[in-house]
């Protein structure tokens, strides 16, 4: 074994397994629905225990737009009458009194989950309760804009619990230009069992339901607790993890609330480089990421002038949940990543993932090079369930301390310490310049590939390769002033995150659909001018356009600053 490794193994030593323990337990007797008194009481734990290790910290008060769902129900009328158990989604249309209508199936679904297809898919919509396996953000919207009434989607695998879920389409709280964007048909889930007995039934003949929805939408005064740990410069890592859940939440999320807790803890008496900042969200489940982007809002210039690096963290400590995959942007240095897995795993991780689009990745809009996420998950065979950490007890009732496995809480806080005292001592940020260029190069030929020809790319291929010789240049010149390179690495680095992860402005957020890379690019994927209708193509083409722009200029504007960095 390596002295590196070594190192790293003895960092577990610094862990408290009985305080992991103990802040699990605490943490998930309560149901931590943001802005709820039990949530509350959450907050007032963090910060009793940042106190007592004297920890700096504040407790933010805002005031957001939660969503909260409380009933749903599909009662089958036409031809026999049954009840189908179902949950309403958060951020779909509150309708106690009910709406009546024909179902209609989504054949396509089955196959894809896409917003994509032939005209008459959408056009047989118009009035119909729509019956599918896609409940998707932009798949909601666009058979609302269709003319659909209501939608019941069927959990694509097995388990008898219906999961919370949300199609909030806005990221964080509305403001006057987006909230009526939000949903406006109602929307339940329903267990894959009951799906397919409730498509067995449309087989044979028309069925007609009653879709029943309760959801408190309102303002809520919320916290947002976040430790300060100075370091002995300005810069800092940001560390966060939402404290709010879907009922008690053991793994998803007060396993990382103890972690960060824990963190908090050890890097109080250690001294670092650079700063570390720890932040429990809350609006994560109902409100669609309200806190994180509460706090991009509020402070976004210290983000923008000081943060290097933001790791996110949920659901560790999953029983069964063995394998460790990083997510990232490319631009991370992967070996340092790697590194510390296999030291802390005894096995590298299989394959590393873009960051998705949820997360609390409210951030893209600041220059921050560095983001990380790990995802844990089963192995292989033990994959059954189509949820995010492949548990069936994600987002239920069920998700409870027995689920939590200390042993692997352990683990993934040694993770998360090495990774983090790696990144607050290193001398020169770990980022790889050239690797983000290749991939995104290889991204981008991607597109070009799949989509009409008449979506022109020359001009952006062209800057990615004039940016190339430009990275190349910088990454073979003598780095004399660690400082002002890291500066250089955090400007450069947080423009390139921005494009590849971004289409919205430095201020604003992108919607809640799903994700691409280079998704103000990648929205061209598939669209041909034989299977989309003339006008979206039109409002396609012009937004392409207007991203191409976006995407060319910044990149000269990358090429400026670096330039100005070698004269």
């Amino acid at each position: 074994m390596d002295t590196q490794s070594i190192n790293y193994k003895k960092l577990l030593e610094l862990i408290d397994i009985n305080l992991l323990t103990q802040h699990v337990e605490t943490l998930s007797q309560w149901e931590r629905l943001t802005g709820e008194e039990e949530a509350e009481k959450a907050v007032d734990y963090i910060v009793e225990d940042l106190q007592k290790h004297h920890i700096q910290h504040n407790r933010y008060q805002f005031d957001g737009y939660f969503s909260d769902p409380v009933y749903g129900q599909v009662s089958v009328i036409v031809p026999k009458k049954i009840d189908i158990r179902a949950k309403t989604r958060s951020f779909g249309l509150h309708l106690p009194q009910g709406i009546t209508g024909d179902l209609i199936y989504d054949f396509d679904s089955e196959k894809r989950r896409s917003v994509n297809g032939p005209v008459e898919r959408f056009e047989k919509m118009k009035d119909k309760i729509v019956v599918s396996w896609d409940y998707y953000e932009n798949y909601v919207k666009k058979i609302e804009s269709a003319g659909a009434i209501g939608l019941v989607h069927i959990w694509p695998s097995t388990e008898d619990a219906i999961h919370e879920e949300t199609v909030g389409t806005v990221w964080g709280t509305p403001t006057i230009e987006n909230v009526d964007q939000l949903t406006k048909i109602p929307v339940v889930g329903i267990n894959h069992h009951d799906g397919l007995q409730l498509l067995e039934l449309m087989r044979d003949e028309a069925v007609t339901v009653n879709l029943k929805t309760i959801v408190k939408n309102g303002i809520k005064r919320v916290s947002l607790p976040v430790a300060t740990i100075p370091g002995e410069m300005d810069e800092y890592i940001l560390i966060s993890g939402h404290y709010d859940s879907w009922h008690k939440g053991a793994t998803d999320n007060a396993t990382a609330n103890a972690l960060m807790l824990e963190l908090a803890r050890i890097f109080s008496t250690k001294p670092c480089k650079r700063g570390i900042k720890i932040a429990w969200w809350p609006g994560h489940s109902n409100g669609r990421y309200a806190g994180s982007a509460w706090y991009c809002d509020h402070f976004w210039q210290e983000i923008n002038e000081q943060c290097v690096a933001h790791i996110n963290i949920d659901f560790p400590g999953t029983k069964g949940n063995v394998n460790v995959v990083p997510r990232w942007t490319s631009l991370e240095n992967a070996q340092f990543i790697k590194d510390i897995i296999t030291s802390l795993t005894e096995k590298e991780p299989s394959r590393f993932e873009y960051l998705p689009r949820g997360a609390d990745q409210s951030f893209w809009g600041t220059n921050i090079p560095i983001h990380l996420m790990l995802k844990y998950e089963p192995i292989e065979e033990d994959k059954i369930y189509l949820t995010p950490g492949g548990n069936w007890w994600w987002h239920t009732e069920e998700d409870l301390f027995d689920k939590v496995d200390v042993n692997l809480l352990v683990r993934d806080t040694g993770i998360h310490l090495a990774l983090l005292d790696e990144l607050a001592n290193i001398n020169i940020l770990p980022v790889n310049l050239i690797n983000f260029i290749t991939t995104s190069r290889k991204i981008i030929q991607e597109l070009d590939k799949s989509s009409d020809q008449v979506f022109d790319f020359t001009i952006v291929h062209q800057s990615l390769d004039n940016l190339t010789v430009v990275i190349q240049e910088l990454s073979g010149s003598e780095v004399l002033d660690a400082n002002k390179y890291n500066k250089l690495l955090k400007t450069i680095g947080g423009t390139l995150n921005r494009l590849k992860f971004s289409y919205s402005n430095k201020y604003d957020y992108d919607n809640t659909f799903p994700f691409r890379p280079y998704p103000g690019l990648a929205k061209v994927k598939d669209i041909y001018r034989s299977n989309t209708p003339p006008e979206e193509f039109l409002f396609t083409m012009t937004f392409f356009v207007r991203q191409r722009n976006r995407v060319v200029n910044e990149i000269k504007e990358i090429m400026e600053e670096i330039k100005r960095y070698l004269v």
